[in-house]
């Protein structure tokens, strides 16, 4: 399975609600000891090692929030590649930076593809719950505003708009027809109460679902 091709789609839709936190790290220690904090603390953690296992966690939810190593050994990527692929199909979820080596580099890019955080390992379990519940906290208040109403895949619809796809595009990343495609769209434009790509990218972005 290839790392840089196209995203699955979940087969369940986005689970903000019950606060399902994602740990993307190859150090076993490392991953389990911030699951551990944050399950004392009440939240639902996932765990992925590779890239591998955050593809397949993606088949069962979108998650409020990601915890992201940078770098992982004897692998051809990194967790920017990770981070950008995951976006394309869980626009919502924020992404935290969790690095042993932090430079200037990484933070100017994590600064530029707008992470939530950029935390320096060993990361305190204090400074790490406090960081996840400030981004938490406004996803509780979104789940009952912005993301009712939207199907997983119409939130995909929804993204793809915004990025500018022409349904015919929309198809090949959705693996589905046209015509289906455009199905999405009209579903998409009913619910948010609009008759334009323009109306539909512009509410979009005025609830939060992008990231203008």
């Amino acid at each position: 399975m290839s790392h840089d091709s196209q995203p699955p789609s979940p087969v369940n839709a986005i689970d903000m609600e019950n606060h399902y936190i994602l740990i993307v790290d190859d150090d076993d220690v490392t991953r389990c000891a911030l699951a551990a904090f944050l399950q004392d603390a009440g939240y639902n953690t996932v765990e992925a090692g590779d890239f591998d296992q955050v593809k397949l966690a993606l088949r069962e939810h979108c998650f409020a929030a990601v915890l992201m190593d940078l770098v992982f050994a004897d692998h051809d990527y990194g967790g920017f590649d990770i981070i950008h692929y995951m976006r394309a199909l869980c626009p919502a979820s924020a992404m935290i930076i969790v690095t042993s080596n932090p430079t200037t580099d990484t933070a100017i890019a994590a600064l530029r593809i707008n992470v939530s955080d950029y935390l320096t390992k060993p990361v305190r379990r204090a400074e790490l719950l406090t960081t996840v519940e400030k981004i938490v906290a406004p996803l509780k208040k979104k789940t009952s505003t912005c993301l009712d109403g939207l199907s997983i895949r119409e939130r995909e619809v929804l993204y793809l708009l915004y990025k500018g796809l022409s349904y015919m595009e929309m198809a090949k990343v959705l693996a589905c027809s046209v015509s289906t495609a455009k199905t999405y769209g009209r579903r998409v434009y009913r619910k948010l109460g609009v008759g334009t790509r323009a109306e539909a990218v512009y509410e979009a972005i005025h609830q939060g679902l992008v990231n203008n």
